[in-house]
This record gives C-alpha cells, sequence and structure tokens, in this order.
C-alpha cells in the first residue's frame, strides 16, 4: 500500500508541474526563477496533494475489480499502478494543453502558441508511449520488461523537461518614440451602440408574431450581418479588439480579471483553464481582480482621435477603468457599483464635472417602475409584486436598472460634450440571456415547466424591444451625415448538455446560456455612405476599428489586423472617398489613463467572464 501511495504522488507530482508548466505558458512575461515559489504553492502542493489522494483511490478502486489484468511484475519494479497512474495524469494533463491552446489561441503570442502546441504533442505523445507500454503489459504478460521500465520513466520525465526547455524567454519590445498629428475635423459623427448576447436570429423578422423589430427595421435601411468573435469570449478583449482592430495577444487585455498567486508580487494575465481556480480562490491560494484598461498595451478608437483633436465620448465600455485622460468623456462600466461612494464614483468618470448630473439620473432596482419590470414577464400579481420574484428581482439589479443609469448617462454626457465619436454598450440583454435564454428556448433544454415557459418565455424578446426604444432615440437624435453602428461581440447559445449535467452532479450553478463556443455577434450599420441590403462577407470583431476610421474620413493603420468592410458601402460614396493609411498609431503623443479607483476590491460583474 506505500508503494501504491508513492506511485500516485509521483503521478500526481509529474500533472501538477505539467500544470505549473501551463500556467507559466500562459503568461509569457513571466520568468521561472521569480515564480517558482508561487507556483510551487498555488500549483505543485494542492494538486499534488489532492492528486495523490485521488490517483490511489482509483488504485484501490482497480486492484479491488476481478477482471483487472493482474502482471507477473509492475513495469516499474517495486513500484506498483506507477505506469497506470501516471498515464491517467499525463492524460489529463494533454487535455488541458490542448484545451488550452484552443481556447487561449488569440492571446498568445505567435511564438509561445508553436511553442505550446509542440509541448501538447510532446504530453500526448509520453501518454502514447504508456498505452503502448499498457497494451504490450496485456498482450505479452510474461515478457520481460526492462525498455518498457525505461520508457515509463523517460516518458513523464520528457513530459515535464521539454515543456520547459520549450517555452521561449520573453523579449521586451522597445518604446515607440512619440509623434503628434494636426488636428483635423472628422468627415461625420459615428454612434456605436454594443448589445452584448445579441446574435443574427435576433435580429430577424418573427414569423410568428409577425412582428419586425426596430433592429430589423434598421438592417434594411443598411447593412446588416454576422459578425465573428475570438477565444475567450469575455468582454474586455473582445471590446478592446473592437476598439483597437488588434488581437488580444497584441493589445494585452486577454481575460476580464488578473490573478495573483499566493506567493508572488506578479499578475497573471490568464490561469489554466480546468485547472480549477475557483478552488485555488477558495483556500486563498489565488485571487482575482478585474482587468484594468492600463494593461492595454495598443492604442484605441479614442486615443486616435484625441491625437487628431477630435472628442470621442464612452460609456459603459469594456477595459475602461480606470478612465483614461482624453478630449472628450469616459464612464466607467463599474459605476454602477461605485455610485454610493461618491468619492469613488469620481474616479469612475472622467472628466468629472458633471459628476452630480450623471449621479442624479443613476438607477436602482427599487427606482425602477413595477409596471415595466411585470411587463417584461407575464406577473399575474398586482404591480407592486415583481421584486419579490428572485428571477426578476435578478434581473433587475443585474441587468435593468444598469443599462437605465448608463443609458441616461449617455444622454447628460453626449448633450454637454457632443463627441465625434459616441460609444454606448448595454449588457444586460447578456446578463437576462444567461438566466432566460432556457424558459425562451424550452425545446433546447427539456426540462423547462410550462408555467415557467409561459411566465418567462418572453423576457429576451421584451427585454430587446426596450434596447431597440433607446437605440431609435439615439439615432433620433443623428443628423443626415451621421452613422449608426450597432454591433454584438457574440451571441448565445443553450449552454451544452454535458456541462448542465456536470453542475447538476457537484451541485454547482450554471448558466442556461452561455458564448463560450463563440458563436457570432452581429454587426449593423446604417448611415451615409453605406448600401442598403448589403451584407458584409467574413466579418469580424478585428474590422470594426478599421471600418470607424474610414467612416469618419481618417487613415487606417497598416499594423491593424482586420479591414475596411468595403462591400457595404456605395460604390459612389467609395470613389469619392478613397482609403487613406498610416504606418501605425502606436507612437500617437496620448495621455496613459488616470490613476482612478484601485480595483482590488471590487465584486465582479456577472457579464465579465461567461
Amino acid at each position: 500500500m506505500r508503494k501504491t501511495l508513492a506511485s500516485a504522488a509521483l503521478a500526481s507530482a509529474t500533472f501538477a508541474t505539467c500544470l505549473a508548466t501551463l500556467a507559466l505558458y500562459l503568461n509569457p512575461g513571466l520568468v521561472l526563477r521569480h515564480e517558482a515559489g508561487a507556483l510551487g504553492l498555488s500549483f505543485l502542493l494542492p494538486w499534488t496533494a489532492g492528486g495523490t489522494v485521488a490517483l490511489a483511490l482509483v488504485a484501490a478502486a482497480a486492484a479491488s475489480l476481478r477482471w483487472w489484468p493482474r502482471p507477473f511484475r509492475p513495469v516499474v519494479e517495486g513500484w506498483p499502478f506507477l505506469a497506470s497512474l501516471t498515464f491517467l495524469a499525463l492524460g489529463v494533463a494533454a487535455a488541458l494543453y490542448w484545451h488550452n491552446l484552443l481556447g487561449y489561441r488569440h492571446a498568445l503570442p505567435v511564438e509561445t502558441l508553436r511553442a505550446l502546441a509542440a509541448s501538447s504533442v510532446v504530453v500526448t505523445g509520453s501518454a502514447v508511449v504508456l498505452v503502448a507500454i499498457g497494451l504490450d503489459l496485456v498482450l505479452f504478460p510474461r515478457r520481460e520488461r526492462s525498455l518498457a521500465a525505461a520508457l515509463a520513466v523517460l516518458a513523464p520525465a520528457a513530459a515535464v523537461a521539454v515543456p520547459l526547455a520549450l517555452r521561449p524567454e520573453p523579449e521586451p519590445s522597445p518604446p515607440p518614440t512619440p509623434v503628434r498629428l494636426e488636428a483635423v475635423r472628422p468627415a461625420r459623427r459615428v454612434v456605436v451602440v454594443g448589445v452584448d448576447g445579441l446574435g443574427p436570429s435576433d435580429v430577424a423578422p418573427d414569423p410568428a408574431s409577425g412582428r419586425v423589430s426596430a433592429f430589423a427595421r434598421l438592417a434594411r435601411r443598411g447593412a446588416f450581418g454576422r459578425l465573428a468573435t475570438l477565444r475567450p469570449t469575455e468582454g474586455p478583449p473582445l471590446w478592446t479588439t473592437m476598439m483597437t482592430g488588434r488581437l488580444p495577444r497584441d493589445h494585452g487585455i486577454l481575460s476580464a480579471s488578473v490573478y495573483r498567486l499566493r506567493g508572488s508580487a506578479s499578475d497573471w494575465a490568464l490561469l489554466p483553464k480546468g485547472a480549477l481556480v475557483g478552488g485555488l480562490e477558495r483556500l486563498s491560494l489565488a485571487s482575482r481582480r478585474p482587468v484594468a484598461s492600463t494593461a492595454r498595451r495598443r492604442r484605441a478608437l479614442w486615443n486616435v482621435l484625441d491625437a487628431f483633436g477630435i472628442p470621442a465620448g464612452l460609456v459603459r465600455v469594456w477595459g475602461t477603468h480606470p478612465p483614461e485622460t482624453i478630449r472628450g468623456f469616459v464612464l466607467s462600466p463599474y459605476f454602477h457599483l461605485l455610485r454610493g461612494d461618491p468619492a469613488r464614483a469620481a474616479d469612475a468618470l472622467f472628466p468629472r464635472d458633471l459628476l452630480p448630473e450623471v449621479a442624479a439620473r443613476s438607477v436602482s432596482p427599487r427606482d425602477l417602475d413595477p409596471a415595466l419590470l411585470a411587463d417584461l414577464a407575464e406577473v399575474p400579481a398586482p404591480p407592486a409584486a415583481p421584486l419579490a420574484d428572485p428571477e426578476l428581482e435578478a434581473l433587475a439589479r443585474d441587468a435593468l436598472a444598469p443599462d437605465l443609469t448608463y443609458a441616461r448617462a449617455a444622454q447628460v454626457l453626449a448633450q454637454a460634450y457632443a463627441p465625434s465619436l459616441l460609444v454606448v454598450s448595454f449588457q444586460g440583454y447578456d446578463t437576462a440571456g444567461h438566466s432566460f435564454y432556457r424558459y425562451a428556448h424550452p425545446e433546447a433544454y427539456g426540462d423547462v415547466a410550462a408555467d415557467q415557459a409561459r411566465r418567462y418565455g418572453r423576457v429576451l424578446d421584451r427585454y430587446a424591444s426596450l434596447l431597440e426604444r433607446w437605440v431609435s432615440d439615439l439615432e433620433r437624435g443623428l443628423l443626415p451625415g451621421d452613422v449608426l453602428v450597432v454591433v454584438s461581440g457574440h451571441g448565445l447559445v443553450p449552454t451544452p448538455l454535458w456541462r448542465r449535467l456536470l453542475g447538476a452532479l457537484t451541485g454547482t450553478a450554471v448558466d442556461a446560456a452561455s458564448h463560450s463556443s463563440a458563436p457570432d455577434g452581429v454587426l449593423l450599420i446604417v448611415g451615409q455612405g453605406i448600401r442598403p441590403g448589403s451584407t458584409p462577407a467574413h466579418a469580424s470583431v478585428l474590422d470594426v476599428a478599421p471600418t470607424l476610421l474610414y467612416l469618419m474620413g481618417l487613415p487606417v493603420a497598416r499594423d491593424m489586423e482586420g479591414r475596411i468592410l468595403t462591400e457595404i458601402l456605395d460604390p459612389d460614396f467609395a470613389r469619392d472617398n478613397p482609403v487613406t493609411f498610416i504606418p501605425s498609431y502606436e507612437s500617437l503623443a496620448v495621455a496613459p489613463a488616470a490613476p482612478g479607483a484601485p480595483l482590488d476590491d471590487l465584486p465582479p460583474l456577472p457579464e465579465e467572464s461567461r
């Protein structure tokens, strides 16, 4: 039994080392010699201890099964089950390597991505070697195994050593030389409305009711099509990509959170998917806080406009806290959480001049008209009762009240500063979709009660109607030459059955809908120069920034990874407005982000990481 426990400990240590190495790959700017202690404390020790117990139980279960093959002697003399348990450890490690390689392929530098792909092959190959040893053991139980014993030791050693050897050293990039541009006047004003969670099917007319939404009417008057997204489909990296035209690996906003491991003074941008980071947090071995705007390494649209002397306005745009000093205004997506503390609320708005007016128009759940909330669902009780319903109370707290707060703030700030680019993001539809999607699409789940489907089945449609009303209000304020853009970085789909079953087995709450599989979002553009009825071809979130720059009459940077969606342009407009280019905007002399409110004690937003 003691030798079996030792075998389980060795196999678990192998897995824990692979996991720690994977964490290093996901943070290419960190150095092993500086982070070895934190990795040992936060990954090696807990995973080795937990894995030893789990694998020892597996070995005990295998020993109790009569049909389990019994070799005449262990593969490695004196170490029973070592090869079998090491195979299990390496098999799980290989799966995690490939899973993270796929999930973070847009976030990692190309050289790191190549090394991680090679490491995934090595770890998988090591597991395959152990499978071959197992087959040999079953087919030829009496054969001498001196070579097999050597391979059983070398395979896990290679799975540990080779990925560490392949990981490239971080290379510091040279600082750009600041340059300034002459002030210009934009060709037209652009208003961008973000509706997270909106998918192509949500814009199409509803054949059952015959209702044509405001989004569908806009689509007929302009360009409309799918917008391919990126992984991970989290708000901050997606919105930063749309506003920079660069992949997350370039702009530096890799996820919704940054992590701090116990014993480390460094920020970890990513931790491995499947590493049960939540468990590490509960053990106080890791902590997280929302990602800050200071982590962005590339110029965003508002920095470009600022260099040209053009004002921009940002309301609840992911990745803009703390607010930057720009010509215009920035209202942080955390304002609704900080408004109760005047000092901290001031750090969520730049400039602070209109803070009293914005704060006075903010909305709490108790401020909502009960009839408005009751109208979102089939509430049989009197109008004062909706907040007594836990589902509707959560909808009011996390979706409707914040969206109304930022809609009102956008009106006040846009009227005061008249920005040439206004970007307003509504996140309530995405938040509502995570909970109410199952009621709107009960056929995709099979366990939705009829009374629940009747009560909550129209919540998403009616919430979309509210958004359409706010978008229509913004459209009415446009001048004849202005452009309106409605964009969604991702759609929503039912959460996979296996994940729902796993949540039920473990007692973990699982959202009804998710976007982890990267469903397409939506791009809808209406205004001067846009050909009615046109469809963008293979558009992605990378194409948003170049297209917006072109529509404003500004040069497009050649180092942007997206393109101008020329197929949606009116031919006469395209001929009269030729595309102009600039090598890069990365050397612009722009102000850095203001200090802002500290992010360490902010509660996570429900929309950040679904």
